[in-house]
């Protein structure tokens, strides 16, 4: 009896957590990732730890997290991504929900202001499976700036609960010493009931919420230009 009932529980918390676990970054770390090569916590920082990375951070009736989910990621090396370069980030993928759709943005500011600098819309991670880690190219714009900056994977999925992910990831830029990124500010759907609302495409008849997406307002983000004082110092804080 106790070893059915031990069973029972083991299936009943599986159920549990791929009803809760959806799609995360793997690459680049996701920011307090539980994953072996992801920058480690520091003395006193385990409980920080997120092992639910994929978890969405809200739905159309609530708001579960902030947008990151965290305020800051833990201290260690962040990855170096060249202006123009096309990066194949790699999804850790619980249930793919048929896919949706997907916004990519940068900030330089710890996510004050967001820089929206490409979509795909509909088919983001469509033809993914659920349990399996998948790849996902993006393009960091040619005319980015240098400067740390976090890296975000907003995605609305087409089946199942209205939700919003958002993976965040700490990375270094580099691009031109100074300027201005410019693009639309993300759409925050499916995140709080005062959010718009994308609906389940089996059921929405072809509508996947291109009128609110068509209605992001223009936004530009200027970088001030360092010196090579504070590069050198840049480079000193990124490796520590």
């Amino acid at each position: 009896m106790k070893s059915f009932l031990a069973t029972t529980l083991v299936l009943f918390s599986s159920f549990a957590l791929l009803a809760e676990a959806h799609i995360s970054f793997r690459f680049p770390c996701p920011r307090r990732g539980s994953f072996w090569d992801c920058p480690q916590p520091g003395p006193g920082e385990w409980g920080l730890v997120d092992y639910d990375s994929r978890s969405p951070v809200g739905t159309h009736d609530r708001i579960n997290n902030p947008i990151c989910k965290w305020p800051s990621g833990f201290k260690g090396p962040r990855p170096v991504f060249k202006a123009g370069e096309t990066v194949k980030a790699t999804m850790d993928i619980g249930a793919y929900h048929k896919g949706g759709s997907c916004q990519w943005a940068l900030s330089y500011d710890n996510g004050t202001n967001w820089v929206v600098f490409q979509d795909l819309f509909r088919t983001c991670m469509a033809d993914a499976s659920n349990g399996v880690q998948y790849t996902l190219p993006f393009t960091i714009p040619a005319n980015a700036p240098s400067g740390n900056a976090i890296l975000n994977l907003y995605w609305n999925n087409n089946e199942g609960n209205r939700e919003l992910y958002s993976s965040c990831s700490d990375v270094t830029i580099d691009g031109k010493n100074g300027g201005t990124l410019s693009g639309v500010a993300p759409l925050l759907a499916n995140y709080g009931p005062g959010s718009p609302l994308i609906k389940e495409a089996a059921l929405a008849g072809g509508d996947w919420g291109k009128q609110h997406f068509d209605a992001r307002k223009p936004i530009s983000v200027s970088v001030p230009p360092v010196t090579k004082r504070h590069i050198f110092r840049r480079r000193l804080e990124n490796n520590n």
